[in-house]
């Protein structure tokens, strides 16, 4: 399993859901803090999300990897505790909608995957549970890289 293996399936994933944005945060340990990075996008409008670096309970990775929770919001301008500024990837890909789910291994969070949509939209318990099931399914591609 290579990188562009994982950007190719999420290339897949995007169109299954006909999400705008697909991305996966994994962390890196940087001066023993966890640092919380979006490794592999597909859709994305520039490279900006290579320099956001959360810490865990921070942003939307940081938030679901805390958790262990999904993070689901139709509406992120209307539907959020902190302003938008607290959500890095959604100000810089213009996310309006967002499903987070957590990427587990062995009881711990390994991974983010998070799903966007540029415009408003209804983000359903089915679609939401089919998400968290291929996220599942990603584990084994994110252990097999770092192998």
């Amino acid at each position: 399993m290579k990188e562009q293996d994982i950007a190719s399936e999420l290339i897949d994933i995007r169109l299954q859901f006909g999400l705008d944005f697909v991305g996966i945060a994994t962390a890196i340990a940087a001066d023993g803090q966890k640092e919380i990075r979006w490794k592999y996008v597909a859709g994305n409008r520039n490279n900006r999300y290579q320099k956001i670096v959360l810490q865990v309970g921070k942003g939307i990775a940081g938030s679901v990897w805390r958790t262990a929770r999904p993070m689901i919001s139709g509406n992120l301008n209307q539907d959020r505790d902190a302003p938008l500024q607290e959500y890095p990837i959604a100000l810089t890909e213009n996310l309006a909608s967002i499903i987070a789910v957590p990427i587990m291994s062995g009881g711990a969070v390994i991974g983010v995957m998070l799903g966007g949509y540029r415009k408003v939209t209804q983000i359903k318990d089915a679609m939401a549970t089919d998400f968290q099931m291929i996220a599942d399914k990603m584990q084994q591609s994110l252990l097999a890289v770092k192998e």
